[in-house]
């Protein structure tokens, strides 16, 4: 299940006292250590995220802690049965919660240079990027395929973006 919250406008920069007491105590201090206001508020939307989507599907209502796996990925330390994936942009935050592997993305779409568009995509990619009218678009979602992609497996920005076709993305 997907959840998405896409009204930053609407929520003022500064949280108030008893939507941090939502938040785990790891959580809480990650997020209050988090310099820039959108990225503050960005982290606790996504882990309210969460927790709605904990409690519609599962019924947990609970401040849930995060263990990592070797190269960083969160997993649920008290329901390792249950997987999950954040994102959050400028303007949007995403949760994905399942019973597999996951991973999900969300870009705020801004220019992008030929030179990181060739390192980023595949041959044929790249050839339909310097096609199309709308370049910054289509970079955009071939690079969000990726990252949820790579999220999924836990290789994160580490993975082999040029290698992957995101068409083979299942």
């Amino acid at each position: 299940m997907v959840y998405i919250f896409d009204e930053f406008d609407k929520i003022d920069d500064v949280f108030p006292e008893n939507l941090m007491v939502l938040l785990s105590d790891d959580r809480r201090e990650k997020s209050q250590g988090i310099r820039l206001p959108l990225n503050r508020k960005a982290s606790v939307i996504a882990y309210l995220l969460l927790r709605l989507a904990l409690l519609d599907i599962y019924g947990i209502d609970e401040a849930v802690e995060f263990v990592y796996a070797e190269r960083g990925k969160p997993k649920l330390k008290k329901y390792p049965y249950i997987h999950f994936n954040l994102s959050h942009a400028r303007s949007a935050v995403a949760c994905v919660v399942s019973t597999d592997e996951v991973g999900v993305d969300v870009q705020h779409i801004a220019p992008v240079s030929d030179r990181v568009a060739k390192r980023v995509l595949t041959d044929d990619e790249f050839e339909q990027f310097t096609e199309t009218h709308v370049p910054d678009v289509y970079f955009c979602g071939i690079w969000t395929i990726k990252v949820s992609y790579f999220k999924k497996t836990g290789q994160g920005i580490a993975g082999d973006f040029k290698a992957l076709a995101a068409s083979s993305v299942t």
